[in-house]
This record gives C-alpha cells, structure tokens and sequence, in this order.
C-alpha cells in the first residue's frame, strides 16, 4: 500500500493510499499498479501539519508494497505524482513527481521505522506539509489511538525539504 506521509512525520502520520500490495514472489515480484486517490481536505485537515489553508491531495501513478520475509516492506512509487490545491485562499495548485521509496521494519519495542528515500510528500506537525528529497526516518507507534500521537519520533535526515504551505500561499 502506498502511504501519504502525513504527519504524522513529526508526526509523520502515513495515510494509507489504495496502491496495491503485491508478495515478492522473486526477486523483482510483480509489476507496480495504476492507481489514483483524492483527499479531500476534510480529510487532510485532520491530520497535523497541514497547511493553515484547506487542501486538497492527489495522488496518481503506479505504485506497490513489497512484504519483505522478516516483517518490513519496501513501498515503491515509480511514475507517481501527487497534486496539493489551496482550496480556499487563491486555488494555487502544485505538482510533485513523489517517486521514492519507503522502507518500514518493526523495532524491538514495537513501533514501526520508516526510511524515506528519494522524492516524498509528508505531513509533520514539526516540520509542515512538505516534499522530501534525500534520505529521512521517522517511527511510529502502530497500536496509537489518536492520529496526532501515532509518530514517536518526527521525521529527520538529509537532503532538501520544499514547504508546501509556503508554496500555495
């Protein structure tokens, strides 16, 4: 399943997008799937990190998860895209080629890390609604009850950060 990072990443909260799970079979496992999802800023508002505005997400693309044998996945977004509306204000819009990766493996203590690699979009209440280009980790708390406690540890590493919200203002 392909997951919107919304902070969640600082909580870097990842939304789980309808991309489809595939079993690596082989070394490759299967091919990547289209597919499109729109978020409604109904949706994204309840999410810390959003932008002060109200916004709409798309995401559109191929996409997969690959479960790994030890418990990880590996979730890969090649030709995927992903489009932010300022709803409200001025109906700016911009678009992202979002084709990283996420690399998910469950710790010891339970929570969950996530390695983001090449270019990701992201919610984090620290860090805002942003694009990620590099090489960042965030944890989670899988079993959290509340969407703005799910990220334990916020989202950091290197590489290059564009914030959104300034963007569409």
């Amino acid at each position: 399943m392909k997951r919107i990072l919304l902070t969640v990443m600082g909580i870097l909260l990842a939304l789980v997008v309808a991309a489809p799970t595939v079993s690596a079979e082989s070394e490759n496992g299967g091919a990547p799937e289209e597919f499109s999802v729109t978020y409604s800023a109904d949706v994204i508002d309840q999410y810390p990190g959003h932008c002060s505005f109200p916004m709409e997400v798309t995401i559109s693309g191929k996409g997969k998860t690959i479960e790994q044998g030890n418990g990880g996945t590996i979730t890969t977004a090649p030709g995927q895209v992903v489009t932010i509306t300022n709803t409200e204000d001025n109906g700016e819009e911009v678009t992202f080629n979002v084709t990283g990766s996420l690399h998910d493996s469950t710790l010891e203590n339970g929570y969950v890390q996530t390695v983001m690699t090449g270019r990701n979009f992201g919610l984090d209440p620290v860090a805002g609604t942003f694009i990620a280009i590099g090489h960042f980790t965030y944890v989670s708390d899988p079993n959290a009850t509340e969407i703005d406690e799910i990220n334990v540890v916020p989202v950091s590493g290197t590489g290059r950060m564009i914030d959104v919200c300034a963007l569409l203002s």
